[in-house]
């Protein structure tokens, strides 16, 4: 049987390179994509914690935000052609729960899911079902495509919180994720965006991307550097790290009307927060956990917008123990995995 290298979760905390057999197409709705690039999300690293801040099924080829080409198509599988460069929806609802009979599939609490509860990206080869499937356009940066899920969540939780070009927002984090962030949120309109970050790196590249405001964590009061800079506090505020600790603070960081969006997700993260407050100042607290991809493939051809400059390490499958090191040790942002080879040349 043809085999090929994946990264399998082995439970806590342990994933291991494999030679494992080549997927086969069992159903007609399936396809065989080879997997072109993967990036590696918070949520994996979450995963590989002990105890897990993610659940993964134990067996399960992780990975769930890649893009690759259709090399072989189930019999029932219609609008999509061999060849094809694609990217994946990871969340595949039950369609039996009230969620799902309810059109908020995104919701549903059993779902099926690449990279958690079946297999992912980290892999060379991934079936997938057509119904989960975007085409890309051929020609697409491959770094930029295997960020396409990560904006396509970014660009869900925008359409909840609606900001204002003129309105003051706090964004929580300068990872991947809030990085992205502040890319979205300049192209937006937002004129006023303060970001939390930790570590001087970080900071600086919170700069670069276009925050105007950026505060260090570690050294300064929040509520002052917002009060100096803007006579106000602010009118959004986004926690794209997902630690207990923001939520307890960003309620004190909040202006009267305000809505406060939570994105990053912790199972163990814990928050304490006084629910006087939110009927006090009338807050909005809101949680995301939609992939808007359609607007996400869409804003990917915006010359604003430049995912690639967030890449900073590529590796083949076999450096995936690297590349989780050094996102655990804040020396890397994001990180592009290219399971078949292929790397792109560094600037």
């Amino acid at each position: 049987m043809p085999t090929m290298q994946a990264a399998v979760f082995k439970g806590n905390g342990v994933l291991e390179l494999e030679q494992v057999e080549i997927p086969k197409i069992e159903h007609p709705d399936q396809v065989l994509l080879q997997v072109r690039a993967a990036s590696i999300c918070g949520s994996d690293i979450h995963a590989l914690h002990v105890p897990p801040g993610q659940v993964i099924t134990p067996g399960v080829i992780m990975g769930h935000e890649f893009f690759g080409t259709i090399v072989e198509m189930g019999s029932a599988v219609h609008g999509f052609s061999v060849g094809d460069c694609v990217v994946v929806n990871p969340c595949l609802p039950c369609g039996e729960c009230w969620e799902c009979k309810h059109g908020m599939g995104n919701l549903c609490p059993n779902p099926r899911h690449y990279g958690q509860t079946c297999d992912g990206g980290f892999a060379q080869y991934a079936l997938v079902e057509a119904s989960q499937l975007y085409r890309l356009p051929a020609d697409i940066n491959p770094d930029t495509a295997a960020q396409t899920e990560p904006l396509a969540c970014i660009l869900s939780g925008m359409g909840m919180i609606q900001p204002a070009p003129s309105e003051h927002v706090l964004l929580y984090g300068a990872g991947p994720i809030g990085l992205t962030f502040i890319q979205v949120l300049k192209i937006f309109g937002v004129r006023h965006l303060a970001v939390v970050a930790k570590g001087q790196a970080r900071i600086e590249q919170a700069k670069k991307c276009g925050a105007d405001l950026v505060i260090d964590m570690q050294q300064e009061n929040l509520q002052d550097v917002l009060q100096n800079a803007w006579g106000c506090l602010a009118d959004v505020v986004i926690d794209a790290v997902g630690t207990g600790a923001i939520l307890t603070q960003a309620v004190h960081l909040v202006n009267s009307h305000g809505r406060l969006l939570l994105f990053g997700l912790n199972h163990n993260a814990m928050a304490q927060v006084p629910p006087a407050i939110f009927t006090q100042k009338e807050l909005k607290l809101m949680g995301v956990l939609g992939k808007a991809f359609l607007p996400a493939i869409d804003m990917q051809s915006d010359e604003r917008l430049h995912l690639d400059a967030l890449v900073t390490h590529r590796f083949g499958l076999d450096g995936i123990h690297e590349a989780l090191t050094l996102l655990r040790e804040k020396k890397a942002s994001r990180v592009i995995l290219y399971p078949n080879g292929g790397l792109p040349q560094s600037d």
